[in-house]
């Protein structure tokens, strides 16, 4: 299935793996193996690898920095491509003029903020602490201390169904909470541009540590491999209310499935002990449903995404 795609693979030396083990990409470390893997580490070479398998019809997902997804236990009958954009803070992002930037989308996150620090682009530090890359974030619309993706985004550069690039617009996403029309379809983020305002260096800075520091002394220590905040906050009659602060009224704190258990610290992340298996994962997540269902009537929402053993997200 692979033969054509995989020497065509190794003549322009990208890395690619087949049967590999995909836990080791995703920050939950849950997850099987997968047919083929490849790991990009430009726009460039992911547009040119999704047109080859695009082109031949072979059944594709692409994740970043693998912040916000789990995958079966067992083998995933697709090829997942893995971006890795730049890691150094000099070539992360560039300045398209005084009002926008360019950013490529397997950049992380904290690699985009320390380019922000050392340019004065301001506007941004909610991104703070958010793990993953930017075209995950803008994937999920991502954000926190009032401030998503979707409020800083002008546009992308994207790969669509039929391999072609296009340069859409900040519409073109659908953007809702937590949600956009590239979280669960196949077209790929390439780049994207963002506005920012110009600001002192050091007031970002202190903005970004700030920001840090609260999610730090609130959140569960990132030793144990987390997707999180796993459930949506929930948008009822009075108002959208905290998924964990529900979780944790219910008395579901370090409740524990196999080798996963509901934080201590916070009722919305669910930490993987070290042996966790994706089936903890949907017992753990069906028995939390059903608690807060049963106590407040309330039906939370996943917003990590999962993957089939076909290679499909929901």
């Amino acid at each position: 299935m692979f033969a054509h795609l995989l020497s065509w693979l190794r003549e322009q030396r990208i890395d690619c793996r087949e049967n590999a083990a995909i836990g080791p990409f995703l920050y939950f470390k849950i997850g099987g193996k997968v047919s083929l893997l490849i790991i990009c580490t430009s726009p460039a070479q992911l547009a040119a690898c999704l047109q080859k398998i695009i082109n031949e019809k072979i059944p594709y997902l692409v994740i970043g920095g693998g912040s916000n997804i789990a995958f079966n236990d067992g083998l995933t009958r697709a090829v997942v491509l893995v971006y890795q954009g730049s890691a150094k803070k000099t070539t992360a992002a560039q300045l398209l003029d005084c009002q926008a930037l360019q950013v490529g989308a397997g950049v992380k996150n904290q690699v985009l903020l320390s380019w922000c620090v050392a340019h004065g682009a301001g506007g941004l530090e909610f991104l703070s602490g958010i793990p993953g890359t930017v075209g995950g974030a803008a994937a999920v619309n991502a954000g926190a201390f009032g401030h998503s993706l979707a409020d800083v985004l002008l546009g992308a550069d994207i790969v669509d169904e039929r391999g072609s690039i296009q340069a859409v617009g900040a519409g073109y996403f659908a953007f809702s909470y937590r949600d956009s029309r590239f979280k669960f379809g196949n077209e790929v983020i390439l780049s994207l541009r963002l506005k920012f305002s110009s600001a002192d260096k050091t007031v970002i800075s202190r903005k970004i540590k700030e920001n840090l520091d609260y999610r730090l002394s609130r959140h569960p220590s990132y030793r144990h491999p987390s997707a999180g905040c796993f459930f949506k906050n929930p948008l009822l009659a009075d108002g959208k209310r905290s998924a964990g602060k529900i979780i944790e009224e219910c008395g579901l704190k370090n409740l524990t499935v196999g080798g996963l258990s509901v934080a201590a610290e916070h009722g919305n992340f669910l930490l993987n002990r070290g042996n966790a298996s994706f089936d903890d994962l949907q017992r753990l997540e069906s028995e939390i449903k059903a608690a807060v269902a049963a106590r407040t009537g309330i039906d939370l929402a996943r917003e990590v995404i999962y993957v089939s053993a076909d290679g499909k997200k929901y």
